[in-house]
């Protein structure tokens, strides 16, 4: 793979093309703007981490209307919390500050980088909430309406969990020390002692331990096992035996200290594994080019999309999809169906013509029209209702847990039976029994999963990856398949400009002009331009768009500026009529994408496309790519490329897409990624979402996945082992509680080790594994071999 240097504000890799030191337009200005106004202090408190990427397309005009409304909504002391994307270090933080503090009527802003919010306090009176929101977006911050409190429900659940249980186990473990240490059983404070430790322990098993169990019973109900069968079995049979321990007065069976810290180190796994994926989560914002609500003709205020009915008139804003077919009641209008069949060409429409439900209003006005179904009916809702399935079921882990509880409750109660029928009475027999289980809870195994689950997140971020769900690296590990769609996925979401000298030679007012002139319109032409000349300075004067002929408008000095089609170029920009430059737009994949096609190939991993785009434009890209004619169909509907994944998927398929037509595929699949298109519904179902304009993350991914499954093994290997020796400890009862509150904590740290100094070993490791899949393609002793 060749080297490339890093980007001086993100620090991505620079794109062949590129001789500036800079992966796009987007970071130049940022660079640009932070120095310009003595910011740049945020590159030392940056330090060497790397940043996403400033999307040039983020930088654009944005529609902050609905900013407006809430702020008219708003406590009348003046506060607002917003939901905020593209904070990544202290820097941003730092930086997101001073921007606060330079605008007039600014109180107080805090910035919550755990959940993604922009919490401020500011005068009504004085401060301008959209200013200070295009301030932001000048650095590269979004700010969106404020999330759903669902989307943060779980996770804070667990931190109180966690929180709570953690007082309640250093508790525990304070009043269960004194007895390890000698306390005299007679000592006065004694009985008050075991007390409160039995109290902790209890309120502990409510708090936490109530979390585990519900969800073992759950998976029970539904016929599947979970890694929490085993830790609520241990739970269980810790807390009752101790709770008969302290009635019946016998030291033995009391493993209160234990219940209460082995919940807190469980919950402490728990949450590190969603906290990881939640914070991906929330790096993206709701897409607010998918209307929630709707403005009709004949009322001034918004009302839900349950509304629209045949016949109700309505209005489309500027970069809004159509949420139902209608017909169109204006004279003309520009839209764009690349969502719907990835055609990224901009469709002309007169009035009368139908509008199809999920294209998008590219144009610079509002359009009028008229509603020919029901929000109920309309493929939009479909494709947006629709659901990925549940978490992946491993059926060999389901397989094992089965054998594993088995012999566990077996040896368990063959345990107590063996010392009972030796004399050794009831209390000593059930102690052993009751030790087994204890020692058989995997807590090695929940605490050093999340780790794993965290380094292999923490290595894909440095691709550009960020997973979004659970169980992504088992289900990468299946992949057999890949199919890709090819309208922003396999080649870039705009047109590439061929000439890209021509916006060198441009003078400043002419560079000014034609951002003016592109800055508010979202046709693929006008999107590539502005990619191409970079945010900046911008005329005052109002854009004008002639449906199907370009855009124009006059500036301070009465000459007149137009872009359009022109001979010799797909675009042309004049002044009073005299060409000042033309521009030539190609279609490009994204860069490496031959080379990880041809990767993922000597993997024996078939590689297809999937387009609702022209068979011509289908197979020139595949074509490119050295793609058979077999391994790639044009024109497809929604429901036929899922059908296409459903009827060859042998849960084994990874799709990657980007539009609203891949959505009923992406359901049908193992697993789905999407690009950051910064229309983000598809990116907030995938498994994961990826930045940049380069594929070469897909094989990287895999390697992450098999670095990821060779930890796991390691962990699981030394987790038996530690099994068999403390079971067989437990069976000669030297197993005391005291003994199973030390190893407990200690094993944890030894999976933790071995989780680290796996990771650590990257290289070393990759190696070994290929060179195993070599040995053994396609063949289960590969990962045997791997695993040695």
């Amino acid at each position: 793979m060749p080297s490339h240097s890093s980007c001086k504000h993100c620090g991505s890799p620079v794109p062949a093309d590129r001789d500036d030191e800079f992966c796009c337009s987007g970071c130049v200005y940022v660079f640009d703007l932070l120095h310009q106004q003595g910011l740049d202090h945020f590159y030392d408190l940056k330090g060497g981490l790397s940043l996403p990427p400033v999307s040039p397309q983020s930088l654009r005009e944005r529609d902050y209307e609905w900013l407006v409304e809430l702020g008219r909504n708003a406590a009348p002391q003046g506060e607002l919390c917003l939901a905020l994307q593209g904070i990544s270090c202290v820097g941003c933080i730092w930086l997101i500050e001073k921007v606060f503090a330079r605008h007039a009527g600014g109180l107080r802003v805090n910035v919550d980088v755990v959940h993604g919010d922009l919490f401020f306090c500011y005068d009504p009176a004085v401060f301008d909430v959209v200013a200070f929101a295009k301030d932001m977006q000048a650095f590269g911050y979004l700010v969106g309406p404020p999330r759903e409190g669902e989307e943060r429900k779980q996770t804070s659940g667990l931190e109180r969990r966690m929180g709570v249980c953690g007082a309640f186990a250093m508790n525990a473990m304070a009043f269960c020390l004194p007895a390890y240490y000698g306390m005299p059983a007679d000592f006065v404070f004694a009985p008050w002692f075991d007390m409160i430790a039995a109290v902790s322990a209890t309120l502990a098993m409510l708090v936490g331990g109530s979390y585990f169990i519900e969800k073992a019973w759950r998976s029970l109900q539904a016929g599947a096992l979970h890694i929490d069968t085993p830790i609520a079995l241990g739970i269980i049979a810790a807390y009752g035996g101790s709770i008969a321990g302290w009635i019946a007065g016998v030291p033995g069976l009391k493993y209160f200290d234990f219940v209460a810290i082995f919940i807190f180190l469980m919950l402490v796994g728990r949450w590190a594994q969603q906290a990881a994926v939640e914070r991906n989560r929330r790096k993206l914002m709701r897409d607010t080019s998918i209307p929630d609500s709707v403005k009709l003709l004949e009322e001034d205020k918004p009302r839900p999309l349950s509304a629209l009915k045949p016949g109700v008139r309505f209005v489309i804003k500027p970069g809004q999809s159509i949420p139902v077919a209608c017909r169109l009641l204006s004279s003309q209008a520009s839209v764009s169906l690349e969502w719907i069949n990835g055609e990224s060409e901009a469709q002309l429409r007169d009035e009368g013509q139908l509008l199809p439900s999920g294209a998008l209003n590219i144009g610079s006005r509002g359009l009028e029209a008229e509603a020919l179904e029901g929000w109920p009916d309309s493929t939009l809702r479909k494709l947006l209702e629709a659901r990925r399935p549940g978490e992946f079921r491993d059926l060999k882990l389901e397989r094992l847990l089965r054998w594993y509880l088995g012999i566990v409750v077996i040896i368990g109660i063959a345990g107590a039976f063996w010392w009972a029928l030796h004399g050794a009475g009831v209390v000593q027999a059930v102690q052993v029994m009751i030790s087994i289980f204890v020692v058989s809870c995997p807590c090695a195994l929940g605490v050093a999963v999340p780790l794993a689950e965290e380094l292999a997140a923490a290595r894909a971020e440095k691709l550009g990856v960020f997973v979004r769900t659970l169980g992504l690296w088992k289900r990468l590990i299946r992949v057999q398949r890949t199919v890709f769609d090819k309208t922003g996925t396999l080649t870039l979401e705009n047109p590439v400009l061929e000439n890209r000298e021509v916006i060198n030679h441009l003078n400043d007012q002419a560079r000014c002009a034609l951002r003016t002139l592109v800055t508010g319109n979202l046709h693929p032409v006008s999107r590539s331009l502005f990619d191409a000349v970079g945010p900046g300075e911008l005329s005052t004067n109002e854009v004008h768009e002639v449906i199907g002929q370009g855009l124009s408008f006059t500036d301070e000095s009465g000459h007149e500026w137009f872009l359009g089609r022109g001979a010799g170029a797909d675009a042309l920009l004049s002044l009073d009529g005299v060409a000042m430059a033309g521009f030539r737009f190609r279609d490009e994949l994204r860069a490496e994408s031959l080379n990880e096609v041809r990767t993922l190939q000597e993997r024996g991993i078939s590689v297809h496309i999937l387009s609702g785009d022209r068979d011509a434009k289908v197979a020139h890209i595949a074509a490119q790519l050295g793609l058979k004619n077999k391994d790639w169909q044009a024109g497809l509907t929604p429901e036929q490329k899922a059908a296409w994944v459903t009827e060859h998927n042998d849960n084994n398929t990874l799709y990657i897409g980007d539009g609203a037509n891949d959505s009923l595929a992406f359901d049908a699949a193992l697993c789905a990624g999407s690009p950051v298109t910064g229309r983000s519904f598809l990116e907030q179902k995938a498994d994961f979402f990826f930045l940049g304009h380069s594929l070469r993350f897909v094989t990287g991914l895999m390697d992450v996945a098999r670095l990821h499954r060779r930890a796991t093994r390691r962990v699981f290997a030394f987790s038996v082992t530690y099994n068999v020796v403390t079971v067989v400890a437990g069976l000669m009862g030297h197993l005391s509680p005291l003994a199973a509150a030390i190893l407990m904590p200690l094993s944890s740290v030894a999976t933790l080790s071995i989780v680290a100094l796996t990771f650590a070993g990257k290289k070393q490791t990759s190696e070994k594994v290929s060179l195993a899949e070599e040995l053994c393609p396609n063949n289960q002793t590969a990962g045997h071999l791997a695993t040695l």
